[in-house]
C-alpha cells in the first residue's frame, strides 16, 4: 500500500497542475534546507520481492538559503519511468498533516494572502472583514516603511520607527476567530484544490522543523515581493549588504560602527585605516542616492566630532553604471551630482565585475577597496515567483490582466513588485515602486469588496461577477533626499512629460512633510517626528548594540 500511494501520488503530481513546491527565503528564515529523493522505478516490484536496496536512498540537492527575499528550488526531472516525490509531498496528502480546511458553506470566504510589503498591507487595510475571513502568510510580521530605511542605518530614526506590526494595519488577525496570521514562508501552491503550503522557521523547537502545513482559500492574493537585482555577479550575495529590510539596516549600522571603532586601536596601519573606512555604494537610484545622503551627513556631523583620531579617512563612493537618478528631470539630476560631490561623495561611472572580501573589480580592471558594500542596483522576481506555473510577463513578474487577475487560473490575483500586465493588455509592466504597490492594493480591495457583496467571495463564484473599471496607474511624481537638509521633488507624471521639478531646502521640508503624513499609523508619526528632533538638537546615536 506505502509504494502504490508513492507511485499513485509521483503520477498525479507530475501531471497535475500543483505549482513546484519552493523554499522561501527571507529575513526571518535563512537555513531552511529541502531534501530530495532519488528512488528507483517501483514499476516492477513484486510482492515479497527483496526491497533492501530501498535503504539506500541517496540525499542530493541541499540547499542552504540566505539573507532575504523568497528563493525556491525548482522541482527536478528524473530519467526514471516513474516521478517519485519527497516525503513532504505525501505528507501534504496525509489527511492528519495539520491544515486549515475549505471553507463550509454558510461560513465567510477566505482570502489569503503571501507577504506583508506595501501592496499586501494596503489590501490587508482595506478588506472588508465583515465579508471575509482573511489568513496572511509571511516570514515577518511587520511592514517596513522603505522610504525611510536609509535613515535607520546612521541613526537618524529608530527602527521600530519604521515598522508597522501587521496585526495593528489589520485588526481581524488577531481579533476574529477565523482570520490568523501565520508566520511561515509559502512553499507551493496548488491552484486545482485552491490550497497553498507553508514551512515555519527553524530553529522553534517544535518536534518536527521545518513543520509544514497547508491552508486552503476561495481567493488568493500573492504579494511576494521582489530579490535585489546582482546580474550572476560572483561575490555580491557573500560580501555586500542589502538595504530592503530592517534587519539590513541594523547590519549596516553595526559593521558601519565596528569599522570606525577598530580604526582607532592602535597599530592599524593607514592602508587598513583607508579600506575599512572606504563605505562604497553600487547603484545610483533613489535608494543608493538617499543612502549616500545620509552616510555624507553623519560624516559631517558626527564622525567628524565623535571619531576625530580617524576623521580624515572615513570617505564614500558612489559607483553606477550609467547615470544617477535616471528617472528623475535631468537639471535635478545635475543638482544632485553637484550637492553629492560637494558633500564628499565621490561618484565613480563603472560595471563592477567581481566583488571580494575587501575589494571590488570593476570591468576596466580596477580595484576598489572597501569596508563596506552596499549593492543597490533594483529588484527583479524571486526564484519562488520564477518557478510558479503562472504566465509571466516581461522580466519574470508573474502576469495579470487589467483587474490585477491572473488569466490562467481562478481565483488568484498577484500584486506589487513580483506582478506585471501581460503583454497581451497592451500595458507596460510598472516600475517596481512603492506608490505602485500602494495603488494596486487600494484597487484590489476595492474590487474584492465589491464582489464579496454580490456573493462572489467563494471559489469559482466570480466568474459572472462584472468587476468594473480596469486599474489605471498615475504616477504621483518622485522624491529623494540628497543630504545636509537638501531634496529633489520630481511631479512629473512620466519621465517624457512635462510638470514641476525642484530641489533644494524647500523640497527637502516637502520630502520630509510627505513622508510623515505617508507613514501608516499615528504611533509611528510620533515617534518619526520626536526622532527627527532629537538628531537635529542632539546628533545622531553612536552605539553598537549587538
Amino acid at each position: 500500500m506505502a509504494f502504490a500511494r508513492i507511485a499513485r501520488n509521483g503520477y498525479r503530481r507530475s501531471g497535475g497542475a500543483i505549482v513546484n513546491r519552493t523554499s522561501e527565503k527571507d529575513t526571518l528564515c535563512g537555513g531552511l534546507s529541502t531534501y530530495k529523493h532519488s528512488l528507483p522505478s517501483l514499476e516492477n516490484v513484486k510482492p515479497g520481492g527483496n526491497l533492501s536496496y530501498l535503504s539506500n536512498v541517496r540525499k542530493v540537492d541541499h540547499i542552504s538559503f540566505g539573507r532575504r527575499g523568497i528563493r525556491a528550488t525548482p522541482e527536478y526531472l528524473f530519467a526514471h519511468a516513474e516521478r517519485v516525490v519527497e516525503d513532504s509531498d505525501m505528507e501534504y496528502d496525509d489527511p492528519k498533516y495539520p491544515s486549515l480546511e475549505a471553507t463550509k458553506p454558510g461560513e465567510k470566504p477566505r482570502v489569503v494572502v503571501l507577504g506583508t510589503g506595501w501592496a499586501a498591507c494596503r489590501f490587508l487595510k482595506g478588506l472588508d472583514t465583515e465579508i471575509y475571513d482573511v489568513v496572511c502568510i509571511s516570514p515577518r510580521n511587520h511592514m517596513v516603511f522603505t522610504p525611510l530605511l536609509a535613515s535607520t542605518c546612521v541613526g537618524t530614526l529608530e527602527f521600530r520607527s519604521v515598522t508597522e506590526p501587521v496585526s495593528r494595519i489589520q485588526s481581524a488577525l488577531s481579533k476574529d476567530p477565523n482570520s490568523f496570521f501565520y508566520l511561515a514562508s509559502c512553499t507551493g501552491v496548488d491552484t486545482d484544490k485552491h490550497e497553498v503550503y507553508c514551512e515555519t522557521v527553524n530553529d522553534a523547537g517544535l518536534r518536527s522543523e521545518p513543520y509544514r502545513f497547508k491552508v486552503a482559500y476561495d481567493k488568493l492574493v500573492i504579494a511576494a515581493g521582489a530579490e535585489p537585482l546582482t546580474f550572476g555577479i560572483k561575490g555580491v550575495k557573500e560580501h555586500a549588504f542589502f538595504l530592503r529590510e530592517v534587519n539590513h539596516a541594523q547590519e549596516i549600522r553595526k559593521k558601519l560602527l565596528l569599522n570606525l571603532m577598530l580604526s582607532e586601536n592602535p597599530g592599524i596601519s593607514e592602508e587598513d585605516k583607508e579600506r575599512l573606512l572606504h563605505c562604497v555604494v553600487i547603484g545610483g537610484g533613489p535608494t543608493g542616492v538617499e543612502f549616500s545622503g545620509e552616510l555624507s551627513d553623519f560624516i559631517m556631523r558626527d564622525v567628524r566630532q565623535r571619531y576625530a583620531h580617524v576623521k580624515n579617512y572615513i570617505r564614500v563612493t558612489l559607483i553606477e553604471a550609467n547615470e544617477i537618478l535616471s528617472s528623475f528631470d535631468v537639471g535635478l539630476r545635475q543638482y544632485a551630482t553637484k550637492h553629492l560631490t560637494k558633500c564628499g561623495v565621490r561618484l565613480v561611472r563603472g560595471v563592477v565585475k567581481e566583488v571580494h572580501p575587501n575589494k571590488i573589480v570593476l570591468s576596466d580592471g580596477s580595484d576598489v577597496p572597501y569596508g563596506l558594500l552596499v549593492w543597490s542596483t533594483g529588484v527583479g522576481p524571486s526564484e519562488f515567483v520564477k518557478s510558479l506555473n503562472l504566465p509571466k510577463s516581461q522580466g519574470g513578474r508573474i502576469g495579470v490582466d487589467e483587474y490585477m487577475r491572473v488569466p490562467s487560473v481562478e481565483d488568484v490575483f498577484a500584486l506589487g513588485d513580483c506582478a506585471g500586465f501581460l503583454e497581451q493588455t497592451g500595458r507596460q509592466v510598472l516600475p517596481a515602486l512603492a506608490q505602485v504597490a500602494e495603488r494596486e492594493g487600494k484597487y484590489l480591495v476595492e474590487l474584492f469588496n465589491r464582489i464579496g457583496k454580490q456573493d462572489g467571495g467563494k471559489a469559482f463564484s466570480a466568474k459572472d461577477i462584472p468587476h468594473g473599471e480596469p486599474f489605471v496607474y498615475k504616477h504621483l511624481g518622485s522624491m529623494a533626499s540628497v543630504g545636509r537638509y537638501k531634496a529633489l521633488v520630481d511631479l512629473r507624471q512620466s519621465k517624457d512629460a512635462k510638470g514641476l521639478s525642484h530641489a533644494g531646502f524647500v523640497s527637502w521640508l516637502m520630502w520630509r512633510s510627505a513622508y510623515l503624513t505617508r507613514v501608516i499609523s499615528w504611533r509611528n508619526r510620533f515617534y518619526v517626528a520626536v526622532n527627527w528632533a532629537t538628531t537635529l538638537v542632539f546628533g545622531r546615536d553612536n552605539s553598537r548594540i549587538g
